[in-house]
């Protein structure tokens, strides 16, 4: 997609952070910090379907963060799920 709404941009950068953060080992021992940044997501996500904007979430559905491919398989479908849910 040639251009992207502020929405899905936000949305991206929530994905791309969910998956840094994993890499890291910051929040792979942390339900806390998996729900906090989900819970966020899908609060965005909400949002920007009641204002009429779900173009801008079925973007962010089909979005891949680069960083992504640098998990294990099982982060990976971890990644999927979580995002799944928080973007349902």
């Amino acid at each position: 997609m040639l251009f992207k709404s502020e929405g899905q941009k936000e949305l991206e950068a929530l994905i791309d952070n969910l998956v840094r953060s994993h890499l890291r080992g910051a929040v792979r021992n942390s339900p806390e910090g998996r729900a906090e940044i989900c819970q966020e997501m899908s609060q965005l996500a909400d949002d920007l379907l009641d204002a009429g904007k779900d173009r801008a979430v079925r973007g962010a559905r089909r979005y891949q963060s680069p960083l992504y491919f640098g998990l294990p398989p099982h982060a990976q479908r971890d990644m999927d799920r979580m995002v799944a849910e928080a973007l349902s």
